[in-house]
């Protein structure tokens, strides 16, 4: 047998505490010692061995020790493969979490966002973050051994990028650093859809469709009136019909109110013309053509005289 263990330190946090409690049980259990145990994990230089002095440090209690090592540890005290172990492997991983999370908790600066809430690189760094944090602050790396081991790897300089916002990852890269801060499946798909979020916004927007809803300039038709009127009115700035200082829409208005006084003019002279009472219309058959013959000339001669008319209302002289 060993030296006694020294007991865990009093100022240990208590979920640290907790971890560190459990891993000597385990030893204990197993009635052997630190060297036995590394002897366990597998020969030396194989991913998954540890020292002896590592695995000691580990149950101290004075810090976190990476996750590896704490499963390491729980595989190695008992028979590889059997319920027994996988048990302890789920004991040590949900202490070792909450462990972690006591450890990140004086870093997490306010309250974490919700999930709906994430809609930039920035904020999703941050949360990120967050998730770094609570995984017991792994260095960047432990990040890139952990995702190159899950197939998709993360170098440092990226993973460090991700995490501050500056660089949005891809979903490989978001699957492999989710899985390597120990987010659950379901966790993880909702990260996805923070993932999906943010790149539809940061997408161009689709040029407009023409049809139902669409802008009315983009309808043919409306293009074909534009530029018929852009046409006209380029002939009637040549031609002066448009006076330098009008605009089309004056040219326009003018011409309206120069129809519509003309049309005031006409309806001034007949209106001012009476026809004869029903009376004084002749009843033979000749001579009531011969007097409508006669109207009609009289109204001819108004209609000249109408048209002839200066603006004044004067006649005009063609002696």
């Amino acid at each position: 047998m060993g030296r006694p263990t020294k007991p865990v330190a009093a100022g240990t946090s208590p979920r640290l505490r907790a971890l560190a409690v459990y891993l000597r049980q385990l030893k204990d259990d197993t009635r052997t010692t630190y060297a036995t145990l590394s002897e366990r994990t597998g020969p030396p230089g194989a991913p998954g061995y540890r020292g002896a002095s590592t695995l000691s440090q580990a149950a101290r209690g004075t810090h976190l020790p990476p996750l590896e090592t704490v499963l390491a540890y729980a595989r190695a005290a008992g028979d590889p493969g059997s319920h027994s172990t996988q048990r302890r492997e789920a004991t040590a991983l949900s202490l070792w979490k909450a462990a972690a999370i006591e450890k990140a908790r004086p870093h997490l600066v306010g309250r974490g966002r919700r999930t709906r809430q994430v809609r930039t690189p920035a904020s999703l760094g941050r949360e990120l973050t967050r998730l770094r944090l609570r995984a017991g602050r792994p260095s960047y790396s432990a990040i890139e051994k952990a995702t190159k081991a899950d197939g998709h790897r993360v170098p440092r300089s990226t993973a460090h990028l991700i995490l501050i916002g500056k660089v949005l990852p891809g979903r490989e890269q978001l699957s492999a650093l989710l899985k390597a801060f120990g987010v659950s499946v379901v966790d993880a798909a909702q990260w996805h859809a923070v993932l999906d979020r943010i790149e539809d916004r940061r997408r161009p927007p689709e040029p407009p469709r023409r049809g139902r809803g669409s802008c009315a300039d983009a309808d043919p038709a409306v293009q074909e009136y534009l530029e018929r009127r852009e046409r006209d009115q380029e002939i009637k700035r040549r031609t002066g019909q448009i006076h330098p200082d009008e605009t089309y829409e004056d040219y326009e208005e003018r011409m309206r109110e120069r129809a519509f006084q003309q049309q005031s003019s006409d309806i001034w002279l007949y209106e001012d013309y009476d026809e004869p009472e029903g009376d004084d219309e002749p009843e033979d058959g000749a001579r009531r053509q011969a007097w409508a013959g006669e109207q009609a000339a009289f109204r001819a001669q108004l209609k000249a005289l109408a048209e002839r008319a200066t603006p004044t209302g004067q006649v005009a002289d063609h002696a």
